[in-house]
């Protein structure tokens, strides 16, 4: 039985997305091109295009993959983390994780910031639900560290877990910026700077 022209179209994007997919993982973001999808995808390079309009809409994609790979790897680790005792330990960890998903190529940096709003006047459908995730959980984890009365140090109240988000979100952002503008080379500096501020703006003073 021949395919209809909707689902064979929807298989061609799928396996140009694939082809995306495995060269970035063999060769890195930067050498993904156009010629070189085509190619792996068996398909002609006007077809790449015809089905994202072009390489920073495909490439989005692949950036999206990741991110959604990182929210499931923070859901795992939540599930296996029913006794926390290191909470600041652990939001550390989840924060330089996305700054490492973000600032593995200028391009992933730069689509990053396209893609929420930042350089382009639009935030693509798909990365608002993922980015809206990865912030509800960052605000899910943070109220439960409020509510809850024994776990050290004890985190502000003074303001909501929303808002608390928001100048993490700012905080990882800066970050990324300082590391792919060679302000800051060393990851671990990063951390230990990061860690700093998070605690200042976090903490209680009696944390």
């Amino acid at each position: 039985m021949t395919r209809k022209p909707q689902q064979r179209s929807i298989a061609t994007r799928a396996r140009v997305l694939t082809a995306a997919r495995d060269l970035s993982q063999k060769h890195g973001l930067e050498l993904v091109t156009a010629d070189a999808v085509a190619r792996e995808a068996g398909v002609a390079k006007g077809t790449v295009f015809s089905h994202f309009g072009d390489m920073d809409g495909l490439l989005s994609y692949v950036l999206l993959d990741r991110l959604n790979a990182l929210r499931a790897a923070n859901a795992a680790e939540a599930a296996e983390s029913s006794d926390l005792q290191d909470p600041v330990g652990l939001l550390m960890r989840r924060m330089m994780a996305l700054i490492a998903v973000i600032t593995d190529s200028p391009t992933i940096l730069r689509l990053f910031l396209d893609n929420i709003g930042v350089t382009k006047p639009h935030c693509a459908e798909a990365f608002v639900e993922t980015l809206d995730g990865l912030d509800k959980d960052l605000a899910t984890f943070l109220e439960a560290w409020q509510q809850t009365g024994t776990l050290k140090p004890a985190l502000r109240r003074d303001r909501s877990a929303a808002e608390l988000t928001d100048g993490l979100i700012a905080f990882m952002i800066h970050g990324a910026i300082l590391l792919k503008s060679h302000q800051l080379t060393d990851r671990t500096a990063l951390e230990e700077r990061l860690r700093r501020h998070v605690e200042a703006f976090l903490l209680t003073e009696k944390g």
